[in-house]
């Protein structure tokens, strides 16, 4: 009833709802699916030039999604494989450190052992510093001016 004293009529309940929503209504019917479904029948219900765009729009909107979906997923198996990559070469060159470590602790050890000084020039020359390989086939060669493998590599040395 208004102040007026009559009962309200059915236009003027409707026209009261719209001003003070419902909060209960609001908070049940707000999930994006059913949000979507709303635009979609409103999108439906246009004349049908629009349908035809309506229809168009929406196919679109789902493969460009569908698209960067994809593209998310490619890229995520490219960067696995890169770091699966990554992380094998970083335990090889781990690998090899260790192995001139325990060579150098040979070599410390045992003054003259030239199969050390090689192994170290093997190692460093699989680890790509050439100029600590030169050095310790240098030194293997030193030793011994015979040692035909400490030669081979010296000439596989001199190229790079």
């Amino acid at each position: 009833m208004l102040q007026s004293g009559r009962p309200m009529k059915n236009k003027e309940k409707k026209h009261l709802a719209s001003q003070f929503p419902n909060i209960y209504r609001s908070i049940t019917e707000s999930s994006p699916v059913q949000k979507l479904k709303k635009i979609v029948i409103r999108l439906l219900n246009q004349p049908k030039v629009n349908k035809l765009l309506t229809f168009l729009s929406i196919i679109l909107v789902f493969l460009v999604v569908l698209i960067l979906v994809l593209e998310i997923a490619v890229f995520s198996v490219k960067t696995f494989r890169y770091y699966n990559y990554y992380r094998q070469i970083s335990t090889q060159r781990e690998n090899l450190q260790s192995q001139i470590n325990f060579w150098r602790s040979i070599a410390d050890k045992y003054d003259g052992y030239k199969d050390a000084y090689f192994r170290i020039a093997l190692l460093e020359y699989q680890l790509g510093d050439f100029q600590k390989a030169k050095d310790a086939n240098l030194k293997a060669l030193v030793l011994d001016p015979n040692f035909d493998d400490a030669k081979k590599l010296e000439v596989i040395l001199d190229k790079k």
